[in-house]
């Protein structure tokens, strides 16, 4: 889910009284948001949680545990973030995520940053869900001459032939191999047959399959992609936006535009002892 569904899921099933709602004078949140953001830290580092795409997704070995009474459920994210800290080798136990799973934890700077994270790639996600599919199909036709390719766009507006894009190293197309590209902008993963659809049109003597799908990709899907002779790369929302940024400065000044980003700079605390 959202973060945002997340937090009114919350709100509408839960009974937050005045000292939950109560704002908190380092982050500026809600108590119970700033709680529940390092909670969901150790959740990740116990390996219950993932945050990817802009969603939080519980994993298959938290699943094993959503039964738990929430006291167990603390005991068991508390045990495992102070086993990943003693796996990466810290000296000492960061106490405000750690003690975070008791109580209530102190204003701190990464709450504002990790609320700031997901409230810009909450914009970034509204934005692009505004787009249609061939406005998002435009987008990776830009990142891609902005990562040096010549493309040419094939499929227009409405049609679904199974190939959007044909990158090329050179303009002329004369080196290979050339890029045949499928994109899906929509809600649901892309399935196995999906994949399986592009692998089936690609010529494997002299080409490599890129499939861009916003909405994520299935297991069955990655599987698929890592299948049969053919090089097939999986690109979903959250590495569309790395690269696109990673090439920003590259991509076409019109092109780049059209999903114009900025960088916000927090502090970042440094212990000198």
């Amino acid at each position: 889910m959202r973060p945002r569904d997340i937090y009114a899921e919350i709100e509408s099933k839960l009974p937050l009284d005045d000292f939950d709602k109560e704002t908190m004078k380092g982050s500026g949140l809600p108590r119970w948001r700033a709680a529940l953001h390092f909670l969901s830290v150790a959740a990740t580092k116990a390996g219950l949680l993932v945050k990817s795409d802009g969603r939080w997704r519980v994993t298959d070995e938290g699943q094993k545990f959503v039964t738990l009474p929430d006291y167990e459920l603390k005991r068991l994210m508390r045990s495992r973030y102070r086993e990943w800290r003693w796996s990466h080798q810290k000296s000492k136990i960061d106490a405000g995520i750690a003690n975070a799973v008791d109580e209530t934890p102190p204003p701190d700077t990464s709450v504002l940053f990790e609320d700031a994270k997901e409230k810009a790639r909450d914009e970034i996600d509204t934005y692009l869900d505004t787009l249609t599919g061939y406005e998002f199909q435009n987008l990776v036709a830009a990142l891609l001459e902005g990562m040096g390719y010549a493309t040419s766009t094939v499929s227009k507006p409405g049609s679904d032939g199974g190939t959007d894009i044909l990158a090329y190293a050179d303009p002329l197309g004369a080196q290979t191999p050339h890029i045949r590209v499928q994109v899906k902008h929509r809600d649901q993963t892309a399935s196995r047959e999906d994949v399986a659809a592009l692998r089936g049109i690609i010529r494997g003597d002299r080409e490599i399959g890129l499939f861009v799908s916003s909405g994520g990709f299935s297991r069955e899907a990655r599987r698929e992609a890592g299948n049969g002779a053919v090089h097939i790369e999986l690109v979903d929302l959250d590495r569309f936006l790395e690269l696109w940024l990673q090439h920003y400065s590259k991509i076409p000044e019109v092109k780049r535009s059209k999903l114009r980003l900025e960088p916000i700079h927090f502090l970042a605390v440094v212990s000198l002892t």
